[in-house]
């Protein structure tokens, strides 16, 4: 009789991670979605109407690069753009958590911007 070799599946384990959303601006977040990077467009946001000083959170990435938008509900002229985009953001061996925040500005009529912080967590 001869011997066969077969081979051995151990376990595979799909790692997926969580994108935490903090909101640490004087404005509702009304939209935040995000996409493969390099993707033609956005899906409907995962996570809607997030009021300032709230957070939240959304699972089911895979390690890859992403985009994400976040749009704020800003009708005060003094702050440049009510959306902000981060393009290529790695996701590799740990959850992300993305702060949005204010800064002041000098640039033509506006004067604040929102801007976003990452940060790697376990």
């Amino acid at each position: 009789m001869a011997a066969v070799a077969l081979p051995l599946v151990v376990g595979c384990q799909f790692l997926v991670f969580k994108v935490c959303v903090k909101n640490h601006t004087d404005y509702y977040l009304d939209e935040f979605a995000s996409k493969e990077a390099g993707a033609l467009t956005y899906p409907d946001g995962v996570i809607k109407t997030l009021a300032p000083g709230d957070s939240a959170s959304s699972g089911g990435y895979t390690m890859g690069s992403y985009d994400f938008r976040a749009k704020f509900d800003v009708s005060d002229s003094s702050v440049c753009d009510d959306t902000v985009e981060l393009l290529g953001v790695e996701i590799a061996s740990t959850n992300l958590c993305i702060t949005y925040e204010v800064q002041a500005i000098a640039k033509g009529d506006c004067t604040d911007e929102i801007y976003a912080t990452l940060d790697y967590v376990l």
